[in-house]
């Protein structure tokens, strides 16, 4: 397992995906909320067979008419359509949301083709901004993120978090999913964030406090995961 800034993280994300694409492969990302892991001018570029699965649909005429869109609870029961589709199966600050992993997972699981491998970059619980994020009520939260101005509440809004098997700890990747199935590949850790980049006093005080966690490596306190894991 590896530690790194927070700075690599998205862009190992989509240099993970890159490295397992292959001819003819299926995709399917859960949860884009209207911001694919690949920009649709690829996926028709490439001519991806790639499909959404999301429990929104408010976003779904930005997307190219190529791309396949189930909406889905893959907290529920699975449809018969969905077993065995996908190659690969990717998401991007999702997980987090997830308030009942463990048929989540399954269900990912049986979407999956033999040895088909899952992505996932997720929010971790320790973090100082996931714990600001469980404490603070909810309206505070909102208007804070409106404060510093990272995001477009109008166009991204704010979910409610719940950081279940959202693991920077290996040995807990490697008991819950391997319990239900799976094999993990690869887990990274991210230290730090850019909530702050609009306010540069605040950034400073970041860059610093992370830069401290990052040299006494502490994982726990991380801010992201990336986890590949694969089907057995």
């Amino acid at each position: 397992m590896i530690s790194k800034r927070f700075q690599y993280s998205y862009s190992d994300y989509d240099n993970l995906i890159e490295s397992l694409i292959f001819d003819g492969i299926r995709i399917c990302e859960i949860g884009p909320s209207g911001k694919p892991s690949i920009k649709s001018s690829e996926i028709k570029r490439r001519k991806l067979n790639y499909s959404i699965i999301d429990v929104e649909t408010i976003h779904w005429k930005n997307y190219n008419p190529e791309v396949e869109k189930f909406e889905v609870d893959l907290q529920k029961e699975l449809s018969e359509e969905l077993r065995g589709r996908f190659d690969l199966i990717i998401s991007q600050m999702t997980l987090e949301h997830i308030q009942f992993p463990k048929p989540f997972h399954k269900n990912v699981l049986a979407m999956l083709s033999e040895g088909g491998s899952a992505v996932y970059l997720y929010a971790n619980p320790f973090s100082l901004s996931a714990v600001c994020n469980r404490i603070l009520p909810e309206k505070l939260g909102h208007n804070i993120l409106k404060l510093v101005g990272n995001r477009n509440l109008n166009y991204d809004q704010k979910y409610l978090a719940f950081y279940n098997w959202c693991f920077s700890n290996e040995k807990k990747v490697v008991a819950n999913f391997g319990s239900i199935g799976y094999t993990m590949i690869e887990l990274n850790t991210y230290l730090g964030h850019n909530y702050f980049q609009r306010v540069p006093i605040l950034n400073q005080l970041e860059q610093l406090y992370s830069w401290v966690l990052y040299k006494l490596n502490f994982k726990k306190f991380s801010t992201l995961s990336l986890l590949h894991v694969r089907k057995k």
